[in-house]
């Protein structure tokens, strides 16, 4: 559940004397997209097969798309709340993600497919949302029915399903840069759906540099970046309200559900942008700022477990009047 960032990097390849080549590979992933660049001497295909066993690995384990996939057996196995016997991997990204969701008070919340699925099957319908609906949808959602013993997902009740999606990409990324470091690569940028990683430098004294797009670029043309912002070692996960959304019921609702009430999150924050050295934890937290809106947000980050956790965000705040543009407010984002 991310929005884009601006991709473009400042790269300069090769723009001055002795500076060291960028190499480059890519290609397609979870439903979208990935990339990675690099510096050394490093063989591009070795770290690219590397790289795509780590992608495979995940789509095995999360991908809702396919039959066979991990979480849709384990989905499968809610109905009757049977316990299910979870891989290291699944269990490793489950256990950070129900980390996260106490740490956010259920702001980010890995239950929440039940509400995900009549999302999904209004917007391809053009219906709309049953308030009946959503309302049994929402009354099987909720992280403390789940835990995880010995590697086994437990369900305190039936009906009770994952999605992992809003913490994945960023799980997946962490994998990734670690396998690199561990080939000998000391300077990466890696973007797995619009999330990203940048390891070391691109160049002695030279930073990898990414920017954050304004959401209204769509409309007035061009991706025209708010903020960049110089990465060594951080990640920069974004997501947002505004790129995925319908009518129904008379107002605007869209796939950022808040799991304490079982509605589309209206807290005005359209999209959240954080910085850390984590990129599962960023890219849960993107999602949980957008349900808290920018007071409750200023207040989790405040806590000690958010502080000791090193990060920062930028929010794109709507207008009260609804025509404005979206403000800027910065919660202990790093200064350029």
């Amino acid at each position: 559940m991310t929005v884009r960032l601006l991709l473009a990097m400042l790269l300069g390849l090769a723009a001055c004397s002795g500076e060291p080549a960028v190499h480059r590979f890519a290609g397609a992933t979870m439903g979208s997209t990935y990339e990675v660049k690099f510096v050394g001497d490093a063989v591009a295909a070795d770290l690219q097969r590397a790289v795509e066993a780590i992608l495979a690995d995940y789509d095995r384990a999360f991908s809702k798309w396919r039959d066979d996939s991990e979480i849709v057996r384990c989905n499968a196995a809610a109905a009757d709340g049977e316990p299910f016997a979870a891989s290291a991997l699944f269990a490793r990204v489950l256990g950070q993600a129900l980390e996260i969701a106490a740490a956010t008070d259920g702001a980010f919340d890995p239950t929440v497919e039940p509400l995900l699925r009549l999302y999904r099957a209004a917007k391809q319908n053009g219906g709309e949302l049953d308030p009946v609906e959503l309302a049994a949808a929402g009354a099987r959602v909720g992280y403390r029915h789940v835990e995880l013993r010995d590697g086994v997902v437990h369900r305190s009740k039936p009906g009770v399903e994952l999605d992992l999606d809003g913490i994945v990409a960023g799980a997946c990324i962490d994998d990734i840069a670690r396998e690199l470091g561990r080939l000998g690569v000391r300077g990466c940028y890696l973007e797995v759906t619009g999330e990203v990683y940048c390891a070391g430098e691109k160049a002695p004294g030279r930073p990898w540099v990414v920017g954050v797009v304004d959401p209204r670029s769509d409309v007035t043309g061009g991706d025209v970046p708010l903020a960049t912002l110089p990465l060594r070692d951080r990640a920069l996960c974004t997501s947002g309200d505004y790129r995925n959304a319908f009518a129904s019921g008379g107002r605007i609702v869209h796939h950022i559900f808040d799991p304490r009430t079982g509605q589309s999150a209206d807290s005005k924050v359209v999209s959240a942008s954080v910085v850390g050295p984590d990129a599962a934890v960023a890219d849960a937290l993107a999602t949980a700022l957008i349900v808290l809106g920018e007071p409750g947000a200023a207040r989790l980050l405040e806590r000690e477990y958010w502080q000791r956790a090193g990060v920062g965000a930028l929010l794109l705040v709507a207008g009260e009047d609804g025509a404005s543009g979206p403000r800027a407010v910065e919660l202990r984002w790093p200064g350029q």
